[in-house]
């Protein structure tokens, strides 16, 4: 739950009692909702099925107040576009036109503030969207689009050829390469979350 924005997620292997328990926790909401004189928006709620990319399961359909709760393919949310299959082909699909406008201002005020501004810029402008959600689509095949485009940015900020290599770039800037943010973005999180961790592998 986010503000007044409220998820639900629930799994199952078999179609037919995924649908059984989504209908009754829809049920259980509406009542809840109307105990605290709350409205459901109706045509803002959703269903997104997520599968396997070997399955296509998506016959489930889902009532509230009598009326069916539309199935979806992809939702945005939280800024993250994400799709049933996972493939965060459409996340990167919508923040690639942000990476461009990035790469096109460092392009055009690069002769007339310093590096370390340039720099700045770069952390505050393209690092931010590109970053944003990593942990999630940093695996996806789809991120090497990304990689290009922060390769191009680098060697805008640095004044280089279009086909210079850029791993001494990125040394001098002192800035990781996507890949590399991505592995540091996911130790990050698993030293944070080591106590859980650890109990879960003694468990298991």
């Amino acid at each position: 739950m986010l503000a007044d924005d409220t998820s639900i997620t629930m799994k199952s292997h078999k179609n037919t009692q995924l649908q059984w328990e989504l209908n009754a926790v829809m049920t259980q909401i509406n009542e809840w909702f109307q105990d605290n004189l709350i409205t459901l928006n109706l045509n803002k709620t959703y269903l997104i099925q997520f599968s396997n990319k070997s399955t296509n399961n998506h016959d489930i359909q889902i009532e509230s107040e009598k009326t069916n709760i539309a199935l979806i393919n992809e939702i945005k949310f939280l800024e993250l576009v994400i799709d049933y299959k996972l493939s965060w082909r459409r996340h990167i699909d919508y923040i690639i036109p942000k990476l461009n406008s990035a790469c096109y201002c460092m392009r055009a005020i690069k002769h007339y503030v310093l590096q370390n501004t340039l720099k700045i810029i770069y952390y505050s402008y393209f690092h931010s969207i590109m970053t944003y959600g990593l942990i999630f689509w940093g695996s996806s095949t789809e991120s090497i689009r990304i990689f290009r485009l922060q390769k191009k940015i680098i060697r805008i900020m640095k004044g280089c050829k279009s086909k210079q290599t850029c791993r001494e770039l990125f040394y001098e800037s002192g800035t990781f390469l996507l890949p590399t943010q991505y592995i540091f973005t996911l130790l990050i999180v698993i030293n944070k979350n080591k106590k859980t961790i650890h109990n879960k592998l003694r468990g298991s």
